[in-house]
This record gives structure tokens, C-alpha cells and sequence, in this order.
């Protein structure tokens, strides 16, 4: 058995998968369970000012099926260069379905479900098959579903100390390892 020591840092618990959407597409996927209603996550979700606090700045997310989305990412990789995503709102069911269709991300999908004293939330970002560099994807989602949880929370991601090394490496090599 593969034990943890108990001066190791804690090792992330990897929830993130891939699975093929039909002959053309792949999907990472998460699922998650938060100890808060659906009422109490569904903002964090189409709200510009809290999705800053976990995701993205929202420069446009235009509440309806049709709607224009931009979303510019916050973090940035080791050249300082940041991603800026746009594309449409092709799902939008409140307070239970968002879907987006993202360049470059692809069609990224939040459900929401109540479970009782919380709520499920089934996650996906579907992309032409072959997925290239998966663990890339995985630790970046995982990151940001973290993200979610901790602001729910109340605690916002302080973006201008984020540090890749820090706070994305570890998961990466997680799932690069993980195959």
C-alpha cells in the first residue's frame, strides 16, 4: 500500500476523468458534491462578480440561451500571458443548467442538483477527440472546481499571488501520473 508520511505535503484526490462523448468528441468530467443548495451556487455561476472570485473575470455573460459569454482568466502561465475565452451561452436553465460554448475550451456544462443539506454538480468540458495533454485539462478544472468550493465558502482566490507552481503543478503531475 502506497502510504502517506506524515510530513508530505497532502496529496490531492484526483476526481477528474476523461470519457468519449461520441466518435468525434472527448469530455473531461468531474463530480462533485458541495454542502450548499443549489440556490446558494447557482450565482457563482452566472454572476460576473462571483465567478471572478473562483473562475474567470466575466467582461460578458449574457443570462439566456443565445447569449455572448467572455470570459478572461485571471491567472496567468510563466510568460504572464492570460487565456481569453468567448463564445455563447448554449444552455441556460436556472438555477440548474449552464452551458457554454467556448473558444478554446470547448462546451463546458454545469448541472446542479439538490441532494438534501447540498447539492451535486456534474461538470464537463467535451473537445474534439484525441484531448491533448488531458492532465493539463484535468488539473486546471479540478483547480477551479476547488475554487467554487472554497469561495461558497467565502474565501475569493487572491489572483494576483497566484503562483502556477504552487497551486497547479502538484494536481498536474498528479494526473500526467496518474495516465
Amino acid at each position: 500500500m502506497d502510504e502517506q508520511r506524515a510530513d508530505e505535503p497532502a496529496r490531492p484526490v484526483l476526481d477528474g476523468s476523461v470519457v468519449s462523448v461520441d466518435a468525434a468528441h472527448q469530455a473531461v468530467v468531474f463530480y462533485r458534491r458541495l454542502p450548499h443548495p443549489v440556490a446558494r451556487v447557482w450565482p457563482y455561476l452566472s454572476r460576473p462578480a462571483l465567478l471572478r472570485r473562483w473562475l474567470a473575470a466575466a467582461d460578458r455573460l449574457d443570462p439566456a440561451e443565445g447569449g455572448g459569454v467572455v470570459l478572461r482568466w485571471l491567472n496567468t502561465d510563466p510568460e504572464g500571458r492570460t487565456v481569453v475565452a468567448t463564445g455563447t451561452v448554449t444552455a441556460y436553465d436556472p438555477p440548474t443548467v449552464l452551458q457554454l460554448d467556448l473558444d478554446p475550451h470547448g462546451r463546458v456544462r454545469f448541472e446542479l442538483a439538490d441532494d438534501g443539506a447540498g447539492c451535486s454538480v456534474a461538470f464537463s468540458a467535451a473537445l474534439p477527440a484525441p484531448i491533448e495533454r488531458p492532465a493539463l485539462l484535468l488539473a486546471g478544472w479540478h483547480l477551479h472546481l476547488d475554487y467554487l468550493a472554497q469561495a461558497l465558502d467565502g474565501a475569493g482566490v487572491d489572483w494576483p499571488a497566484w503562483d502556477l507552481v504552487r497551486d497547479w503543478q502538484p494536481l498536474h503531475d498528479a494526473y500526467a501520473a496518474r495516465g
